[in-house]
């Protein structure tokens, strides 16, 4: 990945920007370029938010310092050191909080990679600490798609799928920022086309379960239940030409027992 910006960082950490895919990939998705626009309009949010509560805070600090320090020696030394450091906390806030959050939004972006395999699909996410997420095709229950109204605008969704475990009593967060997730479920967040990958991953489903645990190629190979009937059949007729042959020979013999007393 020679075009993403922060390359060299990720040289640093020693974490490979693309992921070490297993043979027989199916399909490979990425999140839309909207969904890093989604995540720095959710960030853009918090912050507006935090400078908010922090002004209207210091304002009502400030009365009540005012209130408490009117009439000490010492109230301008310290109404000094006060203002001093609301400039240091807001300039660290400015200068360090704000463009490394959206540094990080950045690079969740570039390491989140989905995957269809053979046999499962593949979540990779993660930052500072990179999280791969397995779930085989056998174990999938329901795959849905989750879609809050700024994703409607940015034409974007989460296709969400959960495992067996997963019921309906387990809470997990619906938040795109939140990456707790419970065990038993997987998000493809971001993604521009949900229906497809919602399709591709129920045929995958069907595929396997209609194949057993064997491979999909042996779907092709496998004989079909029809194939299997005329051996039946001929082995039936056989069976029944021998078991007509047998009473045959029993009763000729139950007459030649008849006829020799008589003969006596």
């Amino acid at each position: 990945m020679s075009d993403v910006p922060h390359a060299w960082l990720l040289r640093f950490l020693k974490v490979d920007p693309e992921p070490q895919l297993p043979e027989g990939t199916v399909r490979v998705f990425r999140a839309a370029p909207q969904y890093l626009s989604y995540r720095r309009v959710l960030l853009g949010f918090k912050h507006v938010l935090a400078i908010v509560g922090a002004v209207m805070a210091w304002v009502f600090l400030g009365r009540i310092f005012a209130n408490v320090l009117r009439g000490l020696p010492a109230t301008a030394l310290v109404t000094s050191i006060l203002y001093a450091v609301e400039v240091v906390a807001w300039l660290g806030f400015l200068v360090l909080v704000v463009p490394v959050s959206f540094f990080v939004v950045r690079l969740d972006y570039e390491l989140r990679w989905y995957a269809l395999t053979d046999r499962s699909l593949r979540v990779r996410e993660g930052v500072m600490s990179l999280r791969e997420k397995t779930m085989t095709f056998a174990n999938i229950q329901q795959v849905s798609i989750h879609q809050n109204p700024i994703q409607r605008v940015l034409g974007i969704a989460d296709v969400k799928v959960e495992t067996a475990g997963g019921g309906s009593g387990s809470r997990s967060s619906e938040s795109d920022t939140d990456t707790q997730e419970h065990l038993h479920e997987a998000r493809f967040r971001g993604v521009s086309n949900p229906e497809a990958i919602r399709d591709a991953i129920m045929e995958c489903v069907r595929r396997h379960r209609d194949t057993g645990l064997g491979e999909p190629s042996e779907l092709a190979t496998r004989p079909e239940s029809g194939a299997a009937a005329p051996s039946t059949l001929e082995a039936a007729q056989e069976l029944l030409t021998e078991v007509r042959a047998l009473r045959g020979a029993l009763a000729s013999g139950e007459s030649a027992a008849r006829v020799t007393p008589r003969a006596s």
